[in-house]
């Protein structure tokens, strides 16, 4: 371990070397025979503490300190003891008022010295190493702070603290919403049960994660993977709770497309198919009824022989709308292939599923459609029953559809 350094400053060659053969074994030693000397050494190399003498020619110890607190940070923070044969009371408070961290009295005992020195270096270095590692997770702090994105609230929600990477992902201003309830950062699209897990979780001391779709404050929304657990202070006690953001936008947007049919904007089959398991899972475990409808639009290759692809498109986009629009909040749709489309129906019957379907039929074939006026609609309907595969649910309303279709289509068939 090296040695700390002192810088003795006294006028006289005997007090310089009295100090020195009391402490020159122990630390590193630099001399100054005046405060100019003592000035222009600081400038050079900083010690770990300063022993001054006060009553100097051309400049004091007094003046010497004043200087030295005036002048860079580091230097200003040296620890300073005063030597002086003068122990008056108005001295020594001046001394302390120019930030001595200590005053000895010539002349003094060597232990006396050695001791108080010892004191104020180990202080010192300890101070110094503090403020090392202060600087450097204050360092850290920064980091995180435009790195990454975190938002603190505490136990009632209100929000302390936003990351400036937060800020930045949100467009907002810190200001904005500090002070406010976190719901503030609520998009309306994220489903209130989502929040009811989040509050049980987290109140149980347990770390919640998952995917939401919070507010932008200039456009729209974001999605993010979010992580939240309590907080605590230095002493342990919980005063709140803290929540990372991770930006997963391009991963929504790639999932969606990967769902989502391109022309009509209906999940596609590959998330009909997903969807479809995780209902029948349902069912099968609370035993409701779950129905599907294969919808098929009648003579729609004429469209396309008549009007061109183009408009055949534009045809399947407003029939789409149609269908969506018109069917339960519950129900899921999507484009099966070509011009049929498939809807899920939890929990009705096959008797209740012919009813929306009789009533879908019964829209279209009012319906004008913007290039080719009005067009049918045919409709099967098959109820899933235990034990049937996903591949027989399918086939039983695809019978239906073509038992709709021999029977004069624009009508509504029951497997």
């Amino acid at each position: 371990m090296s040695k700390a350094t002192i810088l003795i400053v006294d006028d006289e060659a005997i007090n310089i070397q009295l100090v020195a053969q009391i402490l020159q074994n122990d630390y590193n030693l630099m001399i100054a025979r005046s405060g100019k000397v003592a000035l222009q050494l600081l400038n050079k190399e900083l010690p770990d503490l300063i022993l001054l003498d006060i009553n100097m020619p051309e400049m004091s110890g007094f003046e010497v300190s004043k200087e030295i607190r005036n002048s860079s940070e580091m230097a200003s923070k040296i620890p300073i003891i005063f030597l002086t044969a003068n122990d008056s009371r108005e001295t020594i408070l001046e001394a302390f008022k120019l930030g001595a961290v200590d005053y000895i009295i010539k002349p003094f005992q060597a232990e006396e010295l050695s001791v108080r020195v010892e004191n104020h270096v180990k202080s010192y270095t300890l101070q110094k190493k503090l403020d090392e590692q202060f600087e450097k997770n204050m360092h850290l702090v920064q980091i995180v702070d435009k790195y990454v994105s975190f938002v603190k609230v505490n136990k009632k929600g209100i929000i302390q603290e936003i990351s400036s990477d937060l800020s930045k992902n949100i467009q907002c201003n810190p200001n904005e919403i500090v002070g406010k309830n976190i719901n503030i950062l609520k998009s309306g699209n994220t489903p209130e049960s989502l929040y009811g897990e989040l509050w049980k979780t987290i109140s149980a001391n347990k770390t919640f994660t998952a995917e939401i779709e919070n507010r932008n404050f200039k456009y729209g929304t974001n999605w993010y993977q979010m992580t939240i657990s309590s907080s605590c202070q230095e002493d342990y006690n919980f005063d709140g709770y803290i929540a990372f953001y991770k930006n997963i936008d391009d991963k929504i947007k790639f999932k969606k497309y990967s769902e989502t049919d391109k022309l009509t904007g209906l999940a596609n089959r590959f998330k009909l198919d997903t969807i479809l398991n995780v209902e029948i899972m349902r069912t099968n475990r609370y035993n409701i009824p779950l129905t599907v409808i294969l919808v098929d639009i009648d003579f729609f290759k004429q469209v396309n022989d008549t009007y061109g692809h183009q408009v055949g498109d534009i045809t399947l986009q407003e029939f789409a709308t149609l269908l969506s629009t018109n069917i339960r909040g519950t129900d899921f749709i999507g484009r099966w292939g070509g011009e049929e489309f498939l809807i899920i129906c939890p929990n009705i019957t096959r008797q209740e599923a012919y009813i929306l379907a009789q009533n879908l039929r019964k829209k279209i074939q009012l319906y004008h459609f913007s290039v080719i006026g009005h067009k049918t609609a045919s409709f099967g309907v098959s109820q899933y029953k235990e034990q049937t595969v996903l591949k027989q649910l399918f086939e039983q309303a695809d019978e239906a559809l073509y038992t709709a279709k021999a029977n004069g289509r624009n009508r509504v068939e029951i497997f």
